[in-house]
């Protein structure tokens, strides 16, 4: 097996760097030919992924879901590049994940466990190859949750000011304080070809079904069944009804309440009365008005055996 361990060095206050080292001495102890590539930005994550996948078997994301969504879009446009002009390459690179954020939600999908990055490495030659779905945004691809209204603000308060907190402690402050100030948006959504407006706090258009640390927004969603699930919380949701209901999340019951409707889609375009961005995979996108994509079987990735993300058992 040969990989290719695109590492984020600064991810979690230089976690990512500190443990590069230790994670590809157990990857060579395995007998897998390793090498790495310190990104310096999403992009150049992106543009190493993209370029190592006719070449290596895996391309293993180290870092946060930042880093995991920029790795696999590269999987995915090497792939349609490849089949425009006609090729398949023989063994294509699949996506693993080596968890060293703060959310690590893409680990989650893929059931590998957090903690322990060279551990985590150990496992890729257990894991099972399987096909994987994502998400696009405009021209961007993303493994697990866009967003947007009060979460995407609450994301930008984490990645701007708290950046060095625990993945939860992060999210939760962040939502504390966003809380204060926000107020719900007239959002116009059409959901496949089915236009309707609604007044919500956010609209959560999910690939997989969690973010922001293990927070279960979607919990149905799954990285395999060619859809998105659109989460809606509806803006006549008082702030205390909210904060109430936000402890749900961590289990997905919030989707229960009367107040949070789910759709699930192919596409759906979302615009908004006011100026709101998209954070996609943790990271910010761009403004509203947006259009939202399944990409089925996009990529292939490497996953434990039952992972959760998943409908259907591997093939």
């Amino acid at each position: 097996m040969r990989a290719l361990v695109v590492c984020n060095p600064a991810a979690r206050g230089g976690r990512g760097g500190r443990a590069l080292p230790g994670v590809l001495g157990r990857l060579r102890g395995l007998g897998i030919e390793a090498e790495a590539h310190r990104t310096v930005s999403l992009e150049d994550a992106r543009a190493a992924a993209c370029g190592a996948a006719g070449s290596v078997d895996v391309v293993a994301a180290m870092g946060g879901d930042g880093v995991v969504g920029a790795c696999a879009a590269g999987l995915a446009e090497f792939a349609a590049a490849a089949g425009h002009a006609g090729q398949r390459p023989a063994a294509p690179a699949a996506l693993a994940v080596i968890p060293a954020g703060a959310g690590n939600d893409a680990a989650r999908t893929f059931g590998i466990p957090l903690g322990d990055q060279a551990a985590a490495a150990a496992l890729l030659p257990s894991l099972v190859r399987r096909r994987a779905d994502l998400a696009r945004v405009g021209d961007r691809h993303y493994l697990n949750v866009a967003g947007a209204g009060f979460d995407s603000e609450v994301n930008r308060l984490a990645n701007e000011r708290l950046a060095r907190a625990p993945g939860r402690v992060r999210y939760v402050g962040a939502l504390l304080a966003e809380l204060a100030v926000h107020r719900p948006a007239t959002f116009t959504l059409t959901l496949d070809d089915e236009p309707r407006e609604v007044r919500a706090w956010f609209v959560v258009v999910a690939n997989g079904p969690s973010y922001g640390g293990g927070m279960r927004i979607a919990p149905d969603a799954r990285v395999d069944d060619g859809l998105l699930d659109v989460v809606v919380v509806d803006g006549a949701l008082s702030r205390l009804g909210l904060l109430a209901a936000f402890p749900k999340v961590f289990s997905g019951r919030h989707v229960d309440l009367p107040a949070v409707s789910v759709h699930r889609v192919s596409r759906v375009e979302v615009a908004a009365d006011r100026p709101l961005s998209v954070y996609a995979d943790g990271e910010r996108h761009g403004p509203l008005p947006a259009l939202f994509e399944s990409c089925p079987a996009a990529i292939e990735v490497l996953a434990a055996e039952g992972a959760p993300g998943f409908a259907r058992p591997p093939a």
